[in-house]
């Protein structure tokens, strides 16, 4: 199978920060701002405009989804089949990088703030080794206590983090990975 390759975060030396300037004045009244008419006065357009009016949303083809769905395994089902089969994997949850859940094993809590954190822990990692002179994130570990986390980018729009024990054989949980990355990684081709 091909390799699915991770989301690469580039430096933009031309985009900046710049703080937003206080107002000058106080507001006019409790409800107004500045350049806006008061509130007791009704706004109007322009005589011979027109408001804008917003398109009309087309229907997405839903027999080209359901033929879709049908071809591609529940998320939940690939993540349930990883804990139970992978000696030593206890769970997983796989995230969008924004921070959203899309899925989790049913061993796992569902806390919305572990999607944003893995988010967070892989968007960091993409920095660290772009700082360490390398061009690709492939895998984060966290060791704790009581075993590993690992933490994988899926494609370029997501996140999967398995946890497991410290003595986990990892190339086997790679395998089982890639095995699946195109299901993981929403790609449809």
């Amino acid at each position: 199978m091909e390799k699915v390759k991770g989301l690469l975060l580039l430096e933009r030396p031309d985009m900046s920060y710049v703080p937003p300037m206080p107002p000058t004045a106080p507001p006019s009244g409790p409800l107004s701002s500045p350049g806006m008419p008061p509130p007791d006065t009704a706004w109007t357009a322009p005589v011979g405009t027109n408001p804008p009016v917003a398109p009309t949303p087309t229907a997405p083809d839903a027999g080209a989804a359901a033929r879709r769905d049908a071809a591609m395994p529940d998320l939940v089902m690939i993540l349930d089949e990883l804990s139970s089969t992978v000696a030593g994997a206890y769970g997983a949850i796989l995230a969008s990088v924004d921070g959203f859940s899309l899925a989790r094993s049913s061993s796992v809590v569902n806390q919305a703030s572990h999607s944003a954190m893995l988010a967070a822990a892989v968007g960091l990692s993409h920095q660290l080794v772009a700082m360490g002179g390398g061009r690709e994130l492939r895998q984060l570990v966290v060791e704790h206590d009581t075993g590993l986390l690992l933490i994988w980018p899926i494609g370029s729009q997501r996140v999967l983090a398995v946890l497991t024990a410290a003595t986990i054989d990892q190339r086997h949980l790679r395998e089982f990975v890639q095995a699946r990355a195109q299901w993981l990684s929403g790609d449809d081709s």
